[in-house]
């Protein structure tokens, strides 16, 4: 099972109302910079990117499973984990690297994939992979710099502060709408 289980603790920080915006530090209000310079990147440029999102299910208590969520310093709203897949890099291997990164947890089973999105937003082209991960090891901390908070939320108590994107796939995780081509 997972580490989380032997430890009681599902919260990586101090747990902050789940419906309150992320507090701007300086750091979150230069990253939030760099996101919007990013979609104006995007918007003269055009590349064509790939990123990845896992959704991690927490099933240590069978009645109550729970999934992970992150809110960032740069933008509101709750979001899966994830980001983008380097050169030479497979989408597993981004996935893995970057819930490592975001939220300090290891991926140690094989992922399901999910779904493949497209987003056009801002002017990106981008193309999202959602795995959903249910084997992992470690306890999931917040960095404090790009990522604020992390908790585990049970599926049928979703906060309601979640991106409208996340809320789009966990409805679909969930059954309660198709899976979309659209992110």
């Amino acid at each position: 099972m997972t580490d989380l289980a032997a430890s009681g603790s599902r919260t990586s920080t101090k747990p902050a109302p789940a419906d309150q915006p992320t507090p701007r530090t300086m750091t979150g209000r230069l990253l939030r910079l760099a996101w919007s310079l990013r979609g104006a990147w995007h918007r003269i440029a055009r590349p064509l990117t790939m990123g990845v999102r896992a959704i991690i299910v927490d099933e240590s208590d069978p009645t109550s499973p729970s999934v992970l969520l992150i809110r960032h310093s740069y933008v509101d709203g709750w979001h899966l984990p994830g980001g983008g897949v380097d050169r030479g890099e497979t989408l597993v291997d981004a996935m893995r690297r970057e819930v490592r990164e975001e939220v300090g947890l290891i991926a140690d089973r094989p992922a399901q994939p999910f779904g493949i999105y497209a987003r056009f937003r801002n002017g990106a082209s981008d193309h999202v992979a959602v795995y959903v991960v249910r084997g992992w090891s470690g306890v999931p901390k917040a960095d404090g710099v790009e990522i604020v908070e992390t908790r585990f939320f049970p599926l049928d108590r979703l906060p309601a502060g979640l991106s409208p994107a996340t809320r789009r796939r966990l409805e679909e995780f969930l059954g309660h709408r198709p899976v979309a081509e659209r992110w």
